[in-house]
């Protein structure tokens, strides 16, 4: 159910019980713009997170993504059900948004993940860049250099997006029994020299192009920036094709 306003409440409810009955996460755009927050006090009287909440709909297993313009009761209800934040700073910039109130969620322990938002409002999926946005726009709109660390950026990036997909106990940090998801990056390189601190460099300094070695489950994916299960050169031909495709039959030229 991606936008509240796309979904009636008994829609709501058949999606959320089939995610239960399959074991999934729910997952719903909520309180991205202004707009959409009174679009729902007008139509419904209430706010994304107090209609959620008044259907029964929240809990650790529901993705609340963006939650910009939660008010101090939303925040209060997300924090009292445990449900998680997916933060997309690189999206709420590039369509003006706003800014989630991520500084105030880390302070009361609300679970945050972080994501791209996609394409289609950030142009590119390259979760380096959002590293480094979660800090500085958290720096920005709080007017507080140091509302964010890089080791809670790294945290919410790891550990909040093991919470977000219901696996805290598999995946989201190197540990013994734990999934061996492993992202190697290359810190020797003039972006990052001289490197005082590792996570400061990560967060800070680097881009997807420093990413050396991918591991998801013990299989190595990418070794020395080559991508080594699929033929990256034919994905990005078979792209063309398919925009192409359907430019023609959208009758676009």
């Amino acid at each position: 159910p991606v936008i509240p306003w796309g979904c009636t409440d008994p829609t709501m409810h058949t999606t959320y019980d089939l995610a239960r009955k399959w074991g999934v996460g729910t997952h719903i755009h909520v309180a991205e713009t202004r707009e959409e927050v009174e679009m729902n006090l007008k139509s419904r009287g209430n706010r994304h997170i107090e209609w959620l909440a008044g259907l029964g709909i929240l809990g650790p297993d529901v993705q609340l993504v963006h939650s910009v313009w939660l008010d101090d009761h939303e925040l209060e209800l997300v924090q009292k059900h445990g449900a998680v934040i997916v933060h997309c700073p690189v999206s709420n910039m590039y369509l003006a948004s706003g800014a989630a109130r991520i500084p105030e969620m880390i302070r009361m322990g609300i679970p945050v993940a972080l994501a791209t938002d996609g394409p289609g409002s950030n142009n590119n999926q390259d979760m380096m860049e959002v590293l480094k946005t979660t800090a500085l726009l958290a720096k920005l709109s709080s007017l507080n250099a140091m509302a964010v660390l890089p080791e809670q950026v790294l945290q919410m990036a790891c550990r909040g997006g093991s919470k977000a997909f219901g696996q805290p106990d598999k995946i989201g940090s190197l540990e013994a029994g734990k999934k061996a998801d492993v992202v190697m990056v290359d810190l020797d390189t003039p972006f990052a020299m001289p490197v005082h601190n590792a996570v400061s460099a990560l967060v800070y300094n680097l881009s997807y192009g420093s990413v050396d070695t991918v591991l998801v489950d013990g299989k190595i994916l990418m070794k020395d920036k080559e991508i080594l299960v699929v033929d990256e050169k034919e994905v990005l031909k078979e792209a063309r094709k398919a925009c192409k495709l359907l430019f023609e039959r959208a009758g676009v030229k």
